[in-house]
């Protein structure tokens, strides 16, 4: 089920525990790397299905080149525009907390 101002569509999630105080916490993404993964899969999905409908072949270099840059690009973005100090886990917006 998705949290009050999340999406319904993919609302799948597990919880990690706070080895402070028991609590579930939750991923606290960037708005940036949310919108940023959002554009990098349109972005393949419209090279990908552009390469398939007019039959381009790419050489080999340029094709490992392009899935590197899938692959790594998301841990360079955090590196570059994600502040150092932003947490990348908040406690679980129940709040829930094991006795």
């Amino acid at each position: 089920m998705a949290l009050p101002g999340e999406s319904s569509w993919l609302a799948f999630r597990w919880f990690l525990e706070c080895p402070a105080c028991t609590g579930a916490l939750q991923l606290h993404p960037h708005p940036f790397e949310c919108a940023a993964s959002r554009w990098v899969l349109i972005g393949v999905a419209i090279l990908n299905g552009g390469a398939l409908l007019f039959g381009v072949k790419t050489p080999l270099s340029l094709a490992l080149l392009s899935m590197a840059l899938v692959a790594f690009g998301p841990f360079i973005g955090r590196a570059l525009v994600v502040p150092a100090d932003w947490p990348r886990y908040a406690p679980h917006a129940s709040g829930e907390r094991k006795a």
